[in-house]
C-alpha cells in the first residue's frame, strides 16, 4: 500500500465509516500478501465492525511496529483475551514512550478494575500535552471516567465538560453529535452512581437530542443503532429508579422496536442487555418472579458472550447478584452459588465503583450468614458484613441505607453470638438512626430483638423503653 491509500482508508475509519473503509482496503489488496500496513488496517476495520476473531487474525500478521502491536493488543482485548492484551500494552509502554499505548494501557487497567494504576499511568505520562485530535479526546474522557469511578465528581465533570467543549476540534464533523451523546451518557451514568437520578435524566434528555442530531448529520455511521439502543436502555433504567414505570416501559419498547428493525452488529449483547434492564425494572416494581425469569435469560446469554470476549464478566456478575436477590429462600443452594459467582468479580472491580461493590458484597455476606445452617460460619459472614458496611460508611457517612443495613447485620450477629459490646453498638445505632430513619424500621428492629428471647434483661428493658419513645409507625 502507498501512503495515499493508507490515508484514504484511515480517513474513512476515523469517520466511523468502516464498511466503506473495508471496500477501499479490499481494492488495494492485489498481491501484497505480506503488507503489514494492510493487515493492521484490516484488523482495525474488522474490530470496528465487531468481527473480533477475524480482526485478531489480521493483527497477528501486522508486524512488530508499535502501531501494529497496539492494534494487536486492542484486538486481543476485543476478543476476550484480556490478560495477553495487558501484557502486550505493558511491553509497548516499557519499550517506548508511545502516548497512544500509554493511554490504551490506562484504559485497560480501568476496565480490569485497576483504577489507581490507571490514574498513575495518566499522571506519569505527558498525555496532557496532546494536541487536538481523537487521542486527546480519549484522554479527557478516560481522565473523567477515572475520577468518576473514585467518586470525585467535581474533577470528573470538569474533564467531561472540557471534552464537550473540545469535540469540534478533536472529532470528525460527521460524528460530533454522537461523541457529545456518549460524553453526556457517561455524565448521566456518573450521577446515577451517586443516586441523583433526577439530575441524570436532565443529561439523558440532552443525550437524546444529540442522538437525533446525529441521525440528521450522518446516519451511516457504523452500528449507530447500537449506540442508540444503549442510550434508550439506560434512560429506561434511570426512569425505573425514579419509579416512573410507565415512561420507563415506553423507552424499553422503543429499544425493542429499534433492535428488531435495525439490529446492531452485537445483536446478542444487546439482547442480553435488554433482558437485564427489563429485570431491573421488574425488580423495582416488586415483580420478583418476572425479574428472576429475565435475569436467568440474560445471564445465560452473557455467559456465552463472555467466553468469546463479546461481553464483560462484570455484567454477568451483576446479573447473578440481582438474580440471587429475587430468588426465594426455597432455592438457598442456587442463591449461594450465584453469590459465589458474583463475589470474585465484585472484589476485583471494587476500585471501579467502590460504594456499589462494597455495599453489594456486604449485603451478600449478610445473606450468606442468614442462609447458613452452620452457626460458626454464619457468625463469620455477619462479622465480615459489618466490616464491609464500615468501609461503605467511611466513604459515605451520610448513607442511611448502609447504616440501617449494618444495624441489620449486627442484629443478626447478636442473635447468634450475644455479647455486651454488640448490645452497646445496637443501642448506639438505634439512637443515632432516630434522626434519619422512619419509625417503622426502628420499631420492627426493636420488636424483632424483643421477641428473639436472646436479649439480656437490661437490654430487654432498654429496648422496651426505646420502642415507647418512637412515634407510632402507623400514624397518618
Amino acid at each position: 500500500m502507498n501512503d495515499d491509500e493508507i490515508r484514504e482508508v484511515e480517513h474513512e475509519a476515523d469517520r466511523l465509516h468502516f464498511k466503506s473503509a473495508l471496500q477501499l482496503l479490499q481494492k488495494t489488496r492485489r498481491t501484497e500478501t505480506d503488507d503489514t500496513d494492510w493487515h493492521r488496517l484490516m484488523a482495525r476495520i474488522l474490530r470496528g465492525l465487531s468481527d473480533s476473531r477475524a480482526a485478531l487474525d489480521h493483527a497477528r500478521n501486522a508486524g512488530t511496529a508499535p502501531r501494529a502491536q497496539l492494534e494487536l493488543a486492542k484486538c486481543l482485548f476485543a476478543a476476550g483475551q484480556t490478560e495477553e492484551a495487558g501484557q502486550r500494552l505493558t511491553a509497548i509502554c516499557t519499550d517506548s514512550s508511545d502516548l497512544a499505548a500509554c493511554l490504551s494501557l490506562a484504559a485497560w487497567c480501568a476496565e480490569m478494575g485497576e483504577v489507581t494504576r490507571a490514574r498513575n499511568i495518566l499522571q506519569s505520562s505527558s498525555l496532557h500535552q496532546l494536541p487536538p485530535g481523537g487521542l486527546r479526546m480519549d484522554w479527557l474522557i478516560l481522565t473523567a471516567d477515572l475520577a468518576s469511578f473514585e467518586e470525585n465528581m467535581d474533577t470528573a465533570f470538569r474533564f467531561y465538560r472540557q471534552a464537550l467543549h473540545e469535540t469540534e476540534s478533536c472529532i470528525p464533523s460527521n460524528w460530533q453529535p454522537l461523541r457529545r451523546m456518549l460524553i453526556l451518557h457517561n455524565m448521566a451514568d456518573s450521577l446515577e452512581q451517586m443516586e441523583r437520578p433526577d439530575q441524570a435524566m436532565h443529561l439523558y434528555r440532552q443525550a437524546l437530542r444529540e442522538m437525533k442530531q446525529q441521525h440528521r448529520t450522518d446516519g451511516t455511521v457504523t452500528d449507530l443503532s447500537g449506540y442508540e439502543a444503549e442510550l434508550l436502555l439506560s434512560v429506561a433504567n434511570c426512569l425505573g429508579n425514579m419509579e416512573e414505570y410507565e415512561t420507563a416501559h415506553g423507552f424499553l419498547n422503543k429499544a425493542d422496536r429499534l433492535l428488531a428493525g435495525d439490529p446492531p452488529r452485537q445483536k446478542s449483547y444487546f439482547h442480553a442487555r435488554r433482558l437485564y434492564i427489563g429485570g431491573l425494572l421488574a425488580l423495582n416494581e416488586s415483580r420478583n418472579t418476572e425479574a428472576a425469569h429475565l435475569f436467568e435469560q440474560a445471564m445465560t446469554v452473557q455467559k456465552k458472550l463472555c467466553l468469546s470476549g463479546q461481553d464483560k464478566p462484570e455484567h454477568a456478575a451483576r446479573t447473578a447478584y440481582y438474580l440471587a436477590s429475587v430468588l426465594p429462600d426455597t432455592e438457598t443452594g442456587r442463591k449461594l452459588a450465584l453469590y459465589e459467582e458474583a463475589w470474585p468479580v465484585f472484589e476485583q472491580m471494587q476500585e471501579k465503583e467502590p460504594a456499589f461493590y462494597l455495599s453489594a458484597r456486604a449485603e451478600m455476606e449478610n445473606e450468606r450468614g442468614r442462609l447458613s445452617s452452620d452457626r460458626s460460619l454464619g457468625i463469620r459472614h455477619y462479622r465480615y458484613s459489618v466490616a464491609l458496611y464500615n468501609q461503605v460508611l467511611a466513604l459515605h457517612p451520610e448513607d442511611s441505607l448502609a447504616r440501617e443495613s449494618r444495624l441489620a447485620a449486627r442484629v443478626n450477629l447478636y442473635l447468634l453470638s450475644p455479647c455486651q459490646d454488640l448490645e452497646n453498638c445496637i443501642r448506639q445505632e438505634l439512637t443515632a438512626l432516630q434522626k434519619q430513619s422512619g419509625s417503622l424500621f426502628l420499631d420492627t428492629v426493636s420488636a424483632y430483638l424483643l421477641h428473639s428471647g436472646e436479649c439480656s434483661p437490661a437490654f430487654h428493658e432498654w429496648l422496651t423503653q426505646f420502642r415507647q419513645t418512637l412515634p407510632s409507625p402507623y400514624d397518618a
